[in-house]
């Protein structure tokens, strides 16, 4: 009896620890997904995203990304923010930035660390921080690239849009939009960091890396 119910922890978990991680996305999404200090917003929802993807695995971290995708989203609907303004400039291509970039950065970190040394601590330590801080810069540089590709003529364009962010001048409007979002990444790497890595640590701790 003690063996099969060591066995069925191991069996369930991931599975079981993967959705209270995408409801805790989905959550934060709808709620306090993100921190506002003056103009900068500290986005957290690639806290859960990071954890999932490097405790978890790049199946894992891709599906938790999916959610991630999604709920960004659907939240163009019920907020005011950037990707509700570029929802009415083009539905398909806001779909696609939000959701597209999201799946990469729960898949790959989690693809890296499976490959990464983790035979001591400070590997362990080095890797995982290396993963976590990695799902936020995926994110990061995937979001506005693709809103690079995807909006430029609309910002450049569309006067109503650059009206809605930020009152910028057209000329300007990329200048301000990257530096906002390096210095929220550069606050974003950190905290994935440092809670991420000591996350991971803690549950490979709980589990005895039997997972």
């Amino acid at each position: 009896m003690s063996k099969v119910k060591r066995n069925a922890t191991p069996r369930y978990f991931k599975p079981v620890f993967a959705a209270l991680l995408a409801a805790l996305i989905v959550l934060l999404t709808f709620t306090v997904g993100s921190l506002r200090i003056g103009p900068i917003t500290i986005t957290l929802n690639c806290l859960p995203l990071a954890v999932g993807a490097v405790f978890l695995g790049p199946l894992y971290g891709a599906i938790l990304g999916l959610v991630f995708g999604l709920s960004s989203f659907f939240a163009c609907f019920t907020s005011a923010s950037l990707t509700t303004v570029l929802l009415g400039v083009n539905p398909f291509f806001t779909f696609v930035m939000c959701v597209l970039p999201r799946v990469i950065c729960g898949w790959v970190p989690g693809l890296l660390f499976k490959v990464l040394p983790k035979d001591n601590e400070p590997k362990r330590l080095g890797s995982s921080a290396l993963c976590c801080g990695l799902t936020t810069a995926l994110n990061t540089v995937g979001f506005l690239g693709l809103m690079w590709v995807f909006f430029k003529d609309a910002f450049v364009a569309n006067a109503d849009v650059i009206g809605k962010v930020g009152n910028k001048p057209t000329g300007n409007i990329f200048v301000f939009i990257f530096a906002l979002a390096t210095v929220n990444a550069v606050i974003e790497i950190a905290v994935n960091l440092v809670f991420g890595t000591a996350i991971c640590r803690a549950l490979t701790a709980a589990t005895k890396n039997r997972l």
